[in-house]
Formats: C-alpha cells, sequence, structure tokens
C-alpha cells in the first residue's frame, strides 16, 4: 500500500475532495443497487414496490453510514445491505412459497425479526458481551452457516441466470441465459485480473454494462407510469411488523455471525492505515450496527453490515479522508427522498442482478470454505462439519408440506436447513463433542 495522501481528520483541497466523494458515491451505489432489485423480484413485487424497496435502502446505507462516521467507529466503512441478511430473506421467501404460506406476512415478520436482532446487537454493546457470543462462532460454525446459505441461494440464483421469472416467464430463456453466462464471465474477469479503481468498482462496471446491453436489445421495461419526484421514505412500508418465533431466531443467529463484519471491517481500515484502532470503535461501531438493523426493520429493508471491501478503496487511492465518504453517504441518504430515482433504477434486468450476486455468493461460498482450511481434518472435526452439512441440506429437499404434523413453531424451525444445521454444528462444537481444553 503506498503512504496515506490524505489522513483519516484532513480535509483534501477542493478538486480532490470532489473526486473523492464522486468515487465514494458511485462505490456505494455499487454495493446497494443490486440488492433491491434482486429481492423485489424474489418477493414478487410490483416494479413501482420496488423502487419504493430501492430509495429506502439508499436512505438507511446512506444514514447509517453517516452515524458510523459520526458517533460509531468514526472510519470511512460504509454500512451497504448484507450478503447474509439478503440471502436469508430470500432461504425464508422459498420455504414460505414451498409450504403455501402468504409472503405480505412474511415481509411483516422480517420487520420485526430485524428490529430484535438490530436491539440485540445494540444490548450486547452496551452490556460488553460481544467477546462471549463472538467465541460461541468459530471457524467450523461460521463455516458451515456460510456454506449452507450458499447452496439454498443456489437454486435462486440459477433460476435468475436462466430468466425464469423475468418478464414473468416460466421456462428457461436461451437469450437471457447467454448474457447471463457473459456478464457472470466478464464480472469474474475483473475480479481477478483487474487493477486499481477497476476491480474496486466490478460490480457498478458489470452492472452499468448488462444494464446498457439489455436496453440495446429492447429488454428493458420503462416505467408506465412516473412516480412521485419527492417523498419522505415510508416506515413499515409492508404493514406493522408481526412476531414469529422462527423468523426472530433466524434473525438474531444471522445477526450473532455477522458480528465478525464489525470486527473485520474495524481491523482492515487500521490496516490500511497502517493504525491501531482504539477499543472503543469496536462498541460503538457494534452499537450503530445494531441501530441500523433496527432502521433497516423500521423501513422495511434488508440489514446492513459494515463492508470491508471499503477499505481496498482506501488502500487504492491513498484517501482515508472522513470528508469525502460523508458527502457521498449523505448524497446516497438523500436519494431516498426521491421514488423516480428509484424506479429509474428499479429498470435495473434482474438477470442482470442475479448474474453479478452469482460472483458475490461464490465469494461467499468460498469465505466458508476458508474457514474450514482453518480446521485440522480429524475424525472430530469431520463429524462436527459434516453432520451439520448433510442435515442441513437434506432439509432443502424435503417438502415443507412433509411438517404439518408437527406444531408451527418445530414446523418451521425443523423445516429450515440453515437453523437445522446451525443448531447442530453448535451443539457438536460446544457441548457434544467439545474439544479438549476448551
Amino acid at each position: 500500500m503506498e503512504s496515506l495522501r490524505y489522513t483519516l481528520d484532513q480535509t483534501p483541497p477542493a478538486s480532490v475532495l470532489f473526486l473523492s466523494s464522486l468515487q465514494w458515491f458511485m462505490f456505494i451505489l455499487a454495493s446497494v443497487l443490486t440488492v433491491p432489485i434482486v429481492l423485489g423480484h424474489a418477493f414478487g413485487m410490483t416494479a413501482q414496490a420496488t423502487a419504493l424497496l430501492a430509495t429506502r435502502t439508499f436512505f438507511v446505507a446512506g444514514i447509517v453510514s453517516l452515524l458510523q462516521a459520526w458517533f460509531g467507529h468514526r472510519y470511512a466503512v460504509l454500512e451497504g445491505p448484507a450478503g447474509m441478511w439478503w440471502g436469508v430473506f430470500i432461504v425464508l421467501i422459498q420455504m414460505t412459497r414451498q409450504v403455501g404460506g402468504s409472503i405480505s406476512i412474511l415481509q411483516r415478520q422480517l420487520e420485526m425479526g430485524l428490529m430484535i436482532a438490530g436491539l440485540v446487537y445494540m444490548l450486547l454493546a452496551v452490556t460488553k458481551q460481544l467477546d462471549k457470543i463472538r467465541n460461541l462462532f468459530t471457524p467450523v460454525v461460521t463455516g458451515t452457516f456460510l456454506v449452507l446459505l450458499s447452496l439454498q441461494l443456489s437454486k435462486s440464483l440459477v433460476e435468475g441466470l436462466l430468466g425464469i421469472g423475468f418478464h414473468h416467464q416460466h421456462t428457461v430463456q436461451p437469450e437471457i441465459f447467454l448474457l447471463s453466462l457473459a456478464l457472470v464471465t466478464f464480472t469474474v474477469g475483473i475480479m481477478v485480473s483487474g487493477r486499481g479503481i477497476v476491480k474496486s468498482l466490478a460490480v457498478l462496471i458489470s452492472l452499468v454494462l448488462g444494464w446498457v446491453v439489455y436496453g440495446l436489445l429492447g429488454l428493458l421495461q420503462a416505467p408506465v407510469h412516473k412516480s412521485t419526484l419527492f417523498a419522505i421514505p415510508k416506515v413499515f412500508a409492508w404493514g406493522v411488523p408481526q412476531f414469529h418465533w422462527g423468523t426472530v431466531i433466524t434473525a438474531i443467529l444471522t445477526a450473532f455471525i455477522l458480528l465478525s463484519n464489525v470486527v473485520a471491517s474495524v481491523q482492515a481500515f487500521g490496516s490500511a492505515t497502517s493504525s491501531t484502532p482504539e477499543p472503543y470503535r469496536y462498541t460503538r461501531g457494534t452499537f450503530i450496527s445494531g441501530a441500523g438493523t433496527v432502521l433497516a426493520g423500521l423501513f422495511s429493508t434488508v440489514g446492513m453490515v459494515p463492508l470491508t471491501a471499503a477499505s481496498s478503496l482506501v488502500s487504492l487511492t491513498g484517501i482515508a479522508s472522513r470528508l469525502p465518504f460523508i458527502i457521498a453517504s449523505a448524497a446516497v441518504a438523500i436519494l431516498g427522498f426521491f421514488p423516480r430515482i428509484g424506479q429509474y433504477a428499479a429498470t435495473l434486468p434482474a438477470p442482470v442482478g442475479y448474474a453479478v450476486l452469482f460472483t458475490v455468493f461464490g465469494q461467499l461460498l468460498g469465505f466458508g470454505l476458508k474457514d474450514f482450511a482453518k480446521l485440522e481434518l480429524n475424525q472430530r472435526n469431520i463429524f462436527v462439519v459434516s453432520i451439520p452439512l448433510i442435515a442441513g441440506v437434506g432439509t432443502l429437499f424435503v417438502a415443507g408440506s412433509a411438517w404439518e404434523t408437527l406444531p408451527s413453531l418445530a414446523s418451521y424451525l425443523l423445516g429450515n436447513g440453515l437453523i437445522v444445521g446451525i443448531v447442530l454444528v453448535l451443539l457438536l462444537e460446544h457441548v457434544l463433542l467439545r474439544a479438549r481444553g476448551t
């Protein structure tokens, strides 16, 4: 890494400030834009509802990033939609459809789950119990979660690549598949062989390219009616939150695993700036991240998390200044007040989003495999890994109707391969096959 040109509290000259703010703005957009489009498609939302979801996501991502820069860890680390959060959303959507449940009720349950998970985060930060919870989530536990989540998402990702559901089509669309394949290849190429800022903006470049190609081929659907130019983001847009034990348990487990993101993002920024983060940054960062998760529930969007990729941008540019980041975060938050911008953002074709996220979740699966690589593959560890994975993946193939004879909570928990796998790996790792000396 080159030496820093501007440190955290320095103000760059006007020209550098403008360009750096613009760069951060594009970087945040690249991290935010895809998720509401793909989630809107998964929920079966109208174009109008997807546009409003996009604007609410802009608003929450911008506000939480500002709160972190001002009151949290106080680093230039953006908060964006967590791949793990929206991945869990899609898994729960699949389960709900499988049992013939109501998506609108699930959305209200997700609001409640996010808010409770966020409050748990904040409580852990205030009571300084973060380390105790993090110690439960060893590499074998987080690896199991990431691998199971990636495998459960694979069905939705592949269907999206094949064009199933695009423009209400229920069969494979060969032309869409070929476009998706080309875009995946292009994205992987940039991520592997790209250099400097091009590599950092690989997602944004791929999104824009896919968007343009679909437009040239006449595959975009222009908005039928123009949205209101200005509107305040709506609280509880999916309806009054509804408590559901299964959804709340899933949300809390997801939040616990994402605790490591706060720590990793703060450490990565410290590494990028050749500094040692003070302990308070971890506690405050976790508290604000929890507040951001509560806001995600309030504004009916996906949970946010600090993204470690921000540190790579600082390393590449040598600009660690907080001011350009604050300006860019404020600009993204302001987008949330303009539904018409969200409406045009919602014209991003879902297959383009799926193609880009296909590569992102390939990396997520890779993180899980890296966790497993830290283990010594002795007999004990083989059982701790294999039993939860087989049980969790096997549950995916059990019809939702097979659990109908059980009480509703048991039916939900046992029918959720993610929960089955995580509960099993926690029991095996810390109780049934607890390693000696731990």
